[in-house]
């Protein structure tokens, strides 16, 4: 059987759960530092009590450091260089950040049609302007990596001390989001690197074994060593999205609400499958190629300021330290459910006198106050709601479930809404009556997260692109590219390749390969002056994301 350790760092407190043979162990619940996680993580891994540590097979860990760094703007400067070629002018799209073009160009079959002006490069003053990372993209690089590697060599030979990531690394047609990813994933590279080492010599120094795991956007886990940084980013909400699938039929199809003391996130599942976003993930203003679940976190959790305006109140988008009930010195959505009776914890007279703040004192009686507690759930529940039906037609247009729907055509589309977090037990009744659905609280609603960080499953994806007439060939998920000395019309032979890449890539990061979904070879036939002369070919190989068990109450 496997034993497992799951932790969840959320803005507000981080869980734990310890899942042995088949059933949760113990639990915890520690406040979140949020200047040192890593001391957060080891005080929630010691708060579980294991009494043998040497019993764990693997640590899995959702964090928000990346995301943190990125909303709060704690990354180094990176020069962002684009070799931006000809057509669309790039100025017309969004920048976050600036950048700058440069001479080179390739076409869209990774063919050289400008080669780049090397005397462009002497102007560059990267060490002068104290710049330590720089990020270089070419529009077609994912086809033809050539002019990225060039100038990167020469930045290297100048500034040998120089930080630099390549763009074709990210595999993808998006020139917009292709930069912006590189440009993301360089600026935290250094943080998580120090994070990383940190907590693997935290873990190493109690002598436990056991591999440490990162949950990815996409709901799966991978290495601590072996993630790119960036694909950590809205791990906590993939996690409330595999908490549920722990404890639902394997069939089932789910709206997942996690609500928790800063933000409230939300997910979908599908026949058991949560749902995979088309596009990338979007953080604050920067537009990505992560591969993310069809998620979304909305500002409001159960620690939300509440303050008094002209005509009664306004809850508020953030959090400034506990409830007052628990000890904090502002009302929130927490104390009107400690008032209400709607959960057990917190001091029931302490929430009381912070409801009484938002109030005149002539109004202070025990019907008003009722009033003023019973509203508040109900905008925070409307609020929840508002985001719920937002999602649902949203998420109507997704590829993945217009397939789902066609397949499923007498599945009743009124899905069931799992609940859980911190303030779960204080809005399900109201969020389900709201909803016009069943809500069902999440089992351990209040370690779900950490939960579903424990029991998720290995997921990666191979996606071949192989043009045989230029015979060059590329993996979509790595960037790899290399040269392709098979046949110009192969069948079997592409087969066995892809087979290898898979099997190279799954050594590389150190899992196994099991439940693999094969999707069919496309096979595009290249024709000049009326003869075939190749092919270009794609084929690829998934394992999604999943949970490798279920909850046993």
């Amino acid at each position: 059987m496997f034993n497992r350790v799951g932790i969840d760092v959320g803005g507000t407190y981080t869980d734990a759960v310890y899942f042995r043979n088949g059933g949760i162990q113990c639990t915890a619940k520690v406040p979140t530092q949020s200047d040192n996680l890593v001391e957060t993580l080891m005080n929630a891994f010691d708060t579980l009590k294991i009494s043998d540590e040497q019993e764990i097979n693997q640590i899995t860990v959702s964090t928000t450091l990346v995301t943190n760094a990125i909303l709060q703007n704690r990354i180094p400067p990176v020069k962002l260089l684009l070799f931006s070629g000809n057509g669309m002018k790039i100025d017309a799209l969004p920048w976050p950040v600036s950048y700058t073009e440069l001479s080179g160009e390739m076409d869209f079959r990774g063919r050289e049609t400008e080669a780049p002006d090397q005397k462009e490069w002497e102007k560059f003053h990267l060490l002068r302007d104290n710049i330590s990372h720089a990020a270089i993209v070419g529009k077609f690089s994912h086809r033809n990596r050539l002019h990225e590697e060039q100038l990167a060599a020469y930045l290297k030979e100048h500034n040998p001390s120089l930080t630099l990531a390549l763009g074709h690394e990210w595999g993808q047609a998006n020139f917009y989001r292709r930069s912006l990813t590189t440009y993301l994933n360089l600026g935290v590279s250094d943080l998580y690197r120090q994070f990383a080492q940190q907590l693997q010599t935290a873990v190493s120094a109690r002598n436990i074994q056991a591999p440490i795991y990162i949950l990815k956007a996409d709901g799966g886990s991978l290495p601590l060593a072996k993630i790119r940084p960036i694909d950590s980013i809205y791990s906590g909400p993939a996690a409330s999205v595999l908490s549920a699938l722990t404890q639902t039929s394997p069939d089932a199809s789910s709206i997942i609400v996690d609500i928790g003391g800063t933000t409230t996130d939300i997910g979908l599942t599908l026949s058991g499958a949560p749902l995979i976003s088309s596009k990338g993930a979007q953080i604050g203003d920067f537009s990505t190629l992560v591969r993310s679940l069809a998620v979304r976190s909305i500002p409001v959790g159960g620690d939300s300021v509440i303050r008094t305006k002209d005509q009664g109140f306004i809850i508020e988008e953030y959090r400034l330290g506990a409830a007052y009930c628990l000890g904090g010195d502002r009302p929130t959505p927490t104390d009107a459910m400690r008032y209400l009776k709607l959960i057990d914890y917190g001091d029931e007279q302490l929430a009381e006198e912070g409801l009484a703040s938002l109030l005149p004192p002539v109004k202070r009686t025990p019907q008003l106050l009722y009033d003023l507690a019973a509203e508040i759930i109900d905008r925070v529940v409307d609020r929840i709601a508002e985001a719920v039906d937002s999602l649902k037609r949203e998420w109507k247009e997704e590829p993945a479930y217009k397939v789902w729907e066609v397949l499923h055509p007498h599945e009743n589309k009124e899905f069931n809404t799992i609940v859980s977090g911190g303030g779960a037990r204080g809005v399900t009744t109201a969020l389900g009556k709201r909803l016009k659905t069943t809500v069902q609280l999440g089992a351990f609603s209040e370690v779900s997260n950490a939960l579903g960080a424990a029991l998720a499953r290995p997921a990666f994806d191979c996606t071949l692109h192989l043009d045989t007439y230029m015979k060059q060939y590329r993996v979509e998920e790595t960037g790899e590219q290399g040269k392709w000395t098979g046949s110009l019309r192969p069948h079997r032979e592409v087969e066995g390749f892809l087979e290898t890449l898979v099997q190279q890539q799954a050594t590389h990061y150190g899992i196994e390969i099991q439940d693999m979904e094969k999707e069919p070879f496309d096979f595009f036939p290249i024709v000049q002056n009326y003869q075939t002369v190749g092919q270009i070919i794609r084929g690829a190989v998934h394992l999604r994301p999943g949970v490798i068990g279920r909850v046993k109450e």
